[in-house]
């Protein structure tokens, strides 16, 4: 792990952390087995730096098809290392880890302190599209929780300047145009910064929202599937003591 990248905006109660390419990949594309045990000795040793047993997570599984939506909430209460596929894991109960591969996508974690509810999502293009964050508030609302009091943290991921795309279709939304950069070599997007102005219209304190800086896309340190890595995965991992 990357010291300087570990959030510290949490609650001591509450253990988060992020991998880097030093502590090996939490995923192989390459092998059909999605739990081989070469891959899960590195998410069980990255769990125990945290202080998680990893057989006391939820395995977050993301899929990609078309018709999918991509804002599946999935609310959890014990654990399953096989995986559960949503977009988003919620949980209120302690002592369970919520546990996330990824490579340029935002993994969001977010926490109500008042309640002692936690979330971890998967934020990428079609997620940022479908306002996934935005619903992911909206469920922490309709389970008790004020907006105001949620904490946000997105880890390490593919940074404004890297994530470039030849086409958008949705360059003309009033919502996304501060957001899209119109360069001579396509259109790059913004998605810390979409997805920071969704929570804040939804609610969040500003002053509760943290955003990694790294760049998965130009820093060695982390899996980048948009520079080649299609195999490997870096993750996330969190859980209330």
């Amino acid at each position: 792990m990357i010291v300087a990248d570990q959030p510290t905006c949490f609650a001591d109660s509450i253990r988060v952390g992020v991998s880097s390419r030093q502590d090996g990949t939490m995923l192989d594309k390459t092998r059909e087995e999605r739990h081989h045990e070469s891959i899960v000795a590195n998410r069980r040793a990255f769990c125990d730096e945290l202080g998680i047993a990893y057989e006391r997570c939820v395995y977050q599984i993301i899929r990609y098809d078309t018709g999918l939506t991509y804002d599946s909430i999935a609310e959890v209460d014990r654990p399953d290392t096989d995986g559960v596929w949503a977009d988003v894991l919620y949980t209120e109960q302690s002592g369970l880890g919520l546990f996330l591969p990824v490579a340029d996508c935002l993994a969001v974690v977010v926490h109500d302190p008042a309640r002692d509810a936690i979330a971890l999502a998967h934020i990428g293009r079609h997620a940022s599209i479908a306002k996934t964050i935005t619903k992911a508030i909206e469920f922490f609302v309709s389970r008790g929780s004020n907006a105001s009091d949620l904490v946000v943290w997105s880890a390490p991921s593919v940074g404004k300047q890297s994530y470039r795309m030849d086409y958008f279709d949705h360059t003309n939304d009033p919502d996304w145009q501060p957001f899209v950069d119109t360069r001579s070599d396509g259109l790059y997007l913004d998605l810390s910064g979409y997805n920071r102005q969704l929570a804040i219209a939804s609610g969040v304190d500003p002053a509760h929202i943290f955003l990694s800086n790294t760049d998965t896309a130009t820093d060695e340190n982390y899996f980048s599937h948009s520079q080649g890595d299609t195999n490997g995965r870096f993750a996330v991992a969190v859980m209330m003591r």
